[in-house]
């Protein structure tokens, strides 16, 4: 039973492996956080461009 689950288990990790290294080099997780603070994304930068505004009373 367990020489069963353990080619299950490598191709659960190297799926795991493939998705987290597929986040990271696309910047999916960091366009994301940028558009939810209601940045902009620059891609040829790679940089998040938010605008600063003051409210003064």
């Amino acid at each position: 039973m367990r020489r069963r689950l353990f080619p299950l288990f490598v191709l659960l990790l190297v799926v795991l492996a493939a998705l987290l290294a597929w986040l990271w080099w696309s910047d999916y997780v960091l366009i994301d956080r940028c558009l939810d603070v209601g940045g902009a994304w620059d891609r040829t930068t790679r940089t998040c461009t938010l605008t600063v505004t003051t409210i003064r009373p």
